[in-house]
């Protein structure tokens, strides 16, 4: 279900704005406001603008409900559209990719199923340096894509392999597992024998981690986690070790990679193509900071630390691990009446913070410190008004009146957005989810040209 909220909210919050003004002294002429969408204020203001075209229906976008948008290892977009089993794939200029000129072949993004035929309805995505495309669809379940193995291709599989021993022993093994155990073990490989049967498997979707699988269950509750009521919200990849936000259990779950298989590539180069396994809880339930309760959206920065949204009580935002996380009462992003159904969070390539806002209609930003520093995704509203200022002298009071203009920030571009991104270049991408669109912004000056139609 897409997250909604009353119509009537902005119209709410602007009354209980007004009530602070009118206790000031201030009378506010409704009927003369006037509506700018870009920034308005004095000279070198710094504000976020929009950038046209909007990505819409419109403009020849086909979005139906897009719920999440990460910007990839080579700059694509990678869209994930909730209601039509497809991950959009569009370049930084606009143009969505089915396949380009460097090789990339994006088709099996187009209509997503899964081994079994079924089709996977995209609700979080996430890539890892491998070019892993991880796609979660709120079930007990990760798939996964590798968008290298499609640009090169897959020549064949190895489907045993010899390994020798410390002592000269020569074995032919098939299970990877009991590869990575003899290596592990001071075998070596000694010899591959390959195939070229059964290679579409792994240019399509493929499961990555399957809670339900008898001996994946086992060990997912060795961490006190029900694996046939596991409902992943949020991914995210760092290393060896996929982050998965369970929003049933209120736990983020660790997953390591394992060996599947060895592949050949069309280019004659030998990978490995993994699995997950879950080995770690890395946050549990709670509702202090540190802890997790409904988890959303999630992202890793270089340092190591895990930044993750939910829906849950108390904290909105959340940070472990890395360098020093944040503090209640110390830092704006900790504020508790902050948000209202905080879903994702991006970070650009100095470590500023993006939080989606759902509930408010906007995006917040906030230093890497935690300090908020602007909303994203608002229009400014002057609105007309006049101060009454009264002087007492000699026991009367001398009554003033002067006409003045206030600028209010109101919500009313986005609708529900559920993600946020951040290119290299600093453009913010938006996916707004009730209005079926991305829209991007990007940091100005009121010097700098309209890009406004």
């Amino acid at each position: 279900m897409i997250y909604s909220k009353p119509a009537t909210l902005n119209k709410f919050l602007m009354l209980v704005w007004l009530s602070f003004i009118f206790a000031c002294g201030v009378k506010v002429d409704l009927p003369t406001a006037s509506q700018n969408d870009t920034p308005v204020s004095g000279a070198n203001d710094t504000s976020y603008i929009r950038i046209s075209p909007d990505w819409d229906a419109g403009n020849g976008y086909l979005f139906s409900s897009p719920w999440d948008v990460i910007v990839g290892a080579d700059g694509y977009l990678f869209i994930a559209d909730h209601a039509q089993a497809t991950i959009h794939v569009i370049s930084a200029a606009g143009v969505e990719i089915l396949a380009d000129a460097y090789g990339n072949d994006f088709s099996a993004l187009s209509n997503i199923t899964d081994p079994s035929g079924l089709s996977v309805l995209p609700m979080a995505i996430a890539q890892d340096s491998r070019l892993n495309l991880f796609i979660a669809d709120s079930s007990n379940r990760i798939i996964v894509w590798n968008q290298y193995l499609n640009n090169v291709g897959v020549d064949s599989m190895a489907v045993s392999i010899r390994l020798r021993s410390a002592t000269d022993a020569l074995l032919w093994v098939a299970d990877y597992d009991s590869i990575a155990a003899l290596q592990a073990g001071g075998w070596t490989i000694e010899d591959v024998e390959w195939s070229d049967q059964n290679l579409e498997q792994w240019l399509a979707p493929r499961l990555f981690w399957d809670a339900s699988d008898s001996l994946e269950a086992q060990q997912v509750s060795l961490y006190y986690v029900d694996p046939d009521s596991v409902l992943v919200t949020g991914i995210s990849s760092s290393g060896d070790i996929c982050q998965v936000a369970d929003a049933h259990s209120n736990s983020i779950l660790g997953l390591s990679y394992v060996p599947t298989a060895l592949l050949m590539t069309g280019s004659g180069a030998e990978i490995l193509v993994y699995r997950g396994t879950m080995t770690a809880r890395t946050v549990s339930t709670g509702t202090g900071n540190g802890t997790v309760n409904d988890p959303r959206g999630m992202t890793q920065d270089q340092n190591g630390g895990l930044y993750y949204t939910q829906w849950g009580e108390n904290f909105s935002v959340h940070k472990v691990g890395g360098n020093s996380g944040f503090e209640f009462g110390e830092d704006d992003i900790m504020n508790i009446e902050r948000y209202d159904h905080a879903s994702d969070v991006a970070l650009d390539q100095i470590g500023n913070i993006f939080i989606a806002d759902t509930g408010h209609d906007l995006i917040q930003q906030f230093s890497s410190l935690g300090k908020f520093a602007f909303n994203i995704g608002i229009s400014r509203v002057f609105v007309d008004s006049t101060i009454i200022d009264s002087v007492l002298i000699d026991s009367i009071y001398q009554v003033s009146e002067r006409d003045t203009t206030f600028r209010v920030e109101v919500a009313d571009i986005l609708r529900a957005p559920r993600s946020v991104a951040v290119d290299a270049t600093g453009i913010v991408y938006i996916a707004d989810t009730n209005n079926d669109r991305i829209m991007r912004y990007r940091l100005s000056t009121e010097f700098d040209y309209e890009t406004e139609n």
